[in-house]
């Protein structure tokens, strides 16, 4: 069995038949290591079709990082693409964090390869600019508005009409309970549809807690990068221990809550902004300012290297 798997001797709520099986709690299942794997297919399938995600779609661009969860979204989707009718393809950045990266890059290569994937890297270093904290922002702050931007210009680049990408119950529920406890009160929807030269964006793990996209990976002998980012830190992510603690007490209550934060809260912002872009000032591309993320972070590195040159 899968390091991580929860396991127990006993019968499989899908075949019937008596021997390990993996427990689910958080869908009140056990199943055996097949079944498993066409249960987690077959639910990514039904959330596809109910949140309409891939209507007319036919090439879908997955935003792989290289770790479990985007591995296991690149590989479900291959898969369900051959019965659904459309064809996927792996979009990376390169984040120009030296050994990391490397490694990084090579473990998405060897992933890409084995399952037959088209794989369209992207350096920052080629574009001017780094992962480091300029102007009041973070580096992570960077790395998000930089993946965003990207997202989209290589998605339409690599022809595709739909962006994937790989957040899980857990990130979504950590993003909402940081919006609650600053009295922001909206939540990320499944499906944001093309608008405003912005490709349809999706999030076809959001109803799947992560430790599941672990298994599915192990089990169908994928592999996926398990270093950290060098710029990560604990803190941010405690808030993921109450939700694990709440799994423990009423299973299936993590996707209760998000089920119900849902139901509650209208759309989350991202959808709101997308009605208010404009087309950027100096490279065309769709942005909420003047300028897109892109350029003004281009123009800030490129500023701050010549000042550091003239000092």
């Amino acid at each position: 069995m899968p390091e991580g798997a929860q396991t127990v001797y006993g019968r499989c709520r899908s075949c019937g038949e008596l021997g390990p099986v993996l427990r689910m709690p958080e869908f009140n299942l056990n199943a055996c290591p097949t079944c498993f794997l066409r249960l987690y297919e077959r639910r990514l399938r039904r959330k596809l079709e109910e949140h309409r995600m891939l209507d007319g779609a036919k090439r879908v661009a997955v935003a792989l990082s290289g770790g479990k969860d985007s591995a296991a979204l690149l590989l479900a989707l291959q898969r369900l693409g051959w019965v659904m009718g459309f064809e996927v393809v792996a979009l990376h950045f390169h984040l120009g964090m030296g050994e990391h990266s490397r490694r990084n890059l090579d473990m998405v290569k060897d992933l890409t390869e084995r399952c037959g994937l088209p794989l369209k890297v992207t350096h920052l270093s080629d574009l001017g600019i780094r992962v480091a904290r300029v102007k009041g922002w973070s580096a992570c702050a960077v790395c998000g508005a930089v993946k965003r931007s990207l997202f989209n210009r290589e998605a339409r680049e690599a022809g595709a009409d739909v962006v994937a990408t790989a957040h899980t119950l857990e990130d979504i529920l950590l993003f909402s309970f940081k919006n609650i406890l600053s009295r922001r009160y909206s939540f990320p929807r499944p499906t944001l549809p093309e608008q405003s030269g912005m490709l349809r964006k999706i999030k076809p793990l959001m109803f799947t807690p992560e430790r599941l996209n672990a298994i599915y990976c192990r089990l169908r002998g994928i592999p996926y990068f398990e270093e950290k980012c060098p710029f990560w830190e604990p803190h941010p992510h405690r808030l993921k221990e109450v939700f694990d603690h709440l799994e423990e007490v009423i299973p299936s209550g993590k996707l209760q809550l998000l089920l119900s934060l849902q139901e509650a809260f209208p759309a989350g912002e991202d959808e709101l902004r997308w009605e208010v872009m404009r087309a950027c000032r100096m490279c065309g591309e769709p942005a909420g300012q003047e300028l897109c993320a892109l350029c003004r972070l281009r123009e800030w590195f490129c500023s701050s290297k010549e000042n550091g040159a003239s000092g």
